[in-house]
């Protein structure tokens, strides 16, 4: 039985072409080749992005609180009052270290003066050379007494006006010259010549032309001679040529206001209040940078919005050196340790540090001294004839230290080890070394003294400065860290161009074979078109 070929069977050879798209398909295949290499790569080049942009920020937050802790100002520890009142002299706090607290009794008191002489109406001005000579002198001089050593000066007037001769008078070294008008109805003038306070700072004036530019003679219309500043100060008598007192109450300087012969004191007392506001601007500083490693090292484990150095071993030991230098003890300052909580300094349950009243208020009862400690460095000995001096970032770490005769080292008692010193001069000045710190000299009176202690004392400011800069510095690594960030980023870029670039190959090479692939389908398409006209062939014989 005959039957007509269907050409369905013919069209399941083949159609015109493949049909597929292949620039698609070769996309897909690359894609599931590259994608997910790539996408690796790229996720950790954002990592290394974001911490490279958390290590900037660890390195501005350092540098800002070691700003404002190296401001924290000491000049406010102490207080001092005045009785009956300041009107007749004042004080200023002018080193904290020295400073100590306790009352200072003035009696007898007369103020330093200058001497003054005034010549009412000059007007004439002959050329001339006029000498002045520093001395103690009285009026007319009367009792002239030059100073030791000789101080004088020529002024040589030449074609000179009232005002230049009185100008170059002025610009003579320890003498104030100006012109005064008497009175506001008059054209007459008067020329004032003023000296340095103190009985050894007048002054005697001559001439070489007979005129009246000359202090004796009665030429002066007022005369006022220099006298020093005598005073009793906790009944000792003193004499000064200032008024401003600065080397007899340590750290304190005193200005005389007024002479006056009723008993007046100064008394110095540590303040709470100051005292409480420096600890608290403390603990709010060092509390900003604190937040700031936590915010940096936040892990967001309900999102995507983790810190830019989470899980970084860089901000982990930054954050434990933290926690240490919080909980090492100050040293250098006596016998007993001084540690941050004695200034009322505690970390809360949360790891933020907070103000304790109660500990700031115990130490300030029982051991008030220990706030010394806050900001100021002090170097001191036991032996009131050596006088030792430690710099803070080259002298002697600090702690107590033993000056050992036998073998001439010093001993550390925070190490248990002993330090070779050097010793020069003669005579009753001698200077000791230690070799191994520049920074520390010690000042004696004997060449090999007998067994004494020393102490080295780096405030809490000196020590949280010494730690920044440490972090800070090559050996904190901060900065050969970033260095690290930065090769990692381009290795990572390197990576994803080498990525880019096989990314490209694989594209050729799909998109080769499989074009190969159609120009053979196409073949194959011309064949079944042959066999289609002859199965038509067939269906019509």
């Amino acid at each position: 039985m005959s039957q007509t070929i269907s050409n369905d069977y013919v069209s399941m050879i083949n159609k015109r072409g493949s049909g597929y798209d292949i620039p698609e398909i070769v996309d897909a295949i690359v894609a599931a080749e590259i994608e997910p290499v790539k996408e690796i790569v790229t996720a950790q080049k954002e990592q290394v992005g974001a911490s490279i942009s958390g290590m900037s920020v660890l390195k501005s937050s350092m540098l800002a609180t070691q700003t404002l802790v190296n401001s924290m100002s000491s000049g406010s520890l102490f207080t001092s009052n005045h009785s009956p009142n300041s009107n007749y002299m004042r004080s200023t706090i002018v080193d904290q270290a020295s400073l100590k607290e306790g009352s200072n009794l003035f009696e007898n008191v007369v103020i330093a003066k200058p001497q003054i002489w005034r010549a009412d109406g000059e007007t004439a001005i002959a050329d001339q050379t006029i000498t002045i000579e520093f001395g103690n002198n009285g009026a007319n001089d009367g009792g002239w007494t030059p100073s030791s050593p000789v101080r004088s000066a020529d002024v040589v007037l030449s074609g000179d006006t009232l005002v230049s001769a009185v100008a170059k008078l002025n610009n003579v070294t320890g003498l104030t010259a100006e012109i005064v008008q008497l009175d506001s109805n008059s054209s007459e003038y008067s020329v004032v010549l003023t000296s340095e306070t103190g009985a050894k700072n007048g002054f005697k004036m001559t001439n070489n032309a007979g005129t009246l530019w000359k202090t004796d003679n009665g030429t002066g219309d007022f005369f006022q001679q220099s006298l020093d500043a005598t005073f009793d100060l906790n009944g000792q008598s003193y004499s000064r040529s200032s008024n401003n007192i600065t080397d007899i109450i340590p750290g304190l300087q005193v200005e005389l206001l007024s002479s006056r012969t009723d008993e007046q004191s100064i008394t110095v007392t540590k303040s709470s209040e100051s005292i409480q506001k420096i600890v608290e601007t403390l603990i709010a500083d060092l509390n900003a940078y604190k937040s700031d490693l936590n915010t940096l090292g936040f892990i967001d484990e309900a999102g995507d919005e983790d810190g830019e150095l989470v899980n970084s071993s860089f901000l982990r030991i930054a954050k434990r050196r933290f926690a240490r230098l919080m909980t090492e003890p100050i040293t250098g300052f006596g016998d007993t340790n001084i540690y941050f909580v004695d200034f009322g300094i505690k970390t809360g349950k949360d790891g933020s540090l907070l103000f304790d009243q109660k500990s700031f208020n115990r130490t300030y009862s029982n051991t008030p001294e220990k706030f010394d400690a806050l900001t100021q460095d002090k170097v001191y000995s036991s032996d009131p004839l050596s006088t030792p001096t430690s710099l803070p970032d080259s002298g002697l770490p600090p702690g107590k230290y033993e000056y050992r005769q036998s073998s001439e080292t010093l001993f550390s008692f925070n190490t248990s080890q002993s330090l070779a010193t050097s010793v020069s001069g003669s005579g009753t000045d001698y200077r000791r070394s230690a070799d191994e710190y520049i920074g520390f000299l010690l000042n004696t009176y004997h060449s090999n003294p007998t067994d004494y202690d020393i102490y080295v004392g780096h405030s809490a400011k000196t020590k949280i400065n010494n730690f920044f800069a440490d972090a800070l510095s090559d050996s904190g690594n901060l900065d050969a860290t970033v260095d690290f960030y930065k090769d990692r980023d381009l290795s990572l870029d390197a990576r994803l161009t080498k990525i880019d670039k096989r990314e490209a190959l694989l594209q050729a090479q799909y998109t080769k074979r499989f074009a190969a692939m159609e120009k053979v389908v196409n073949a194959s398409t011309s064949s079944a078109e042959y066999v289609t006209q002859l199965v038509d062939g067939w269906n019509k014989s």
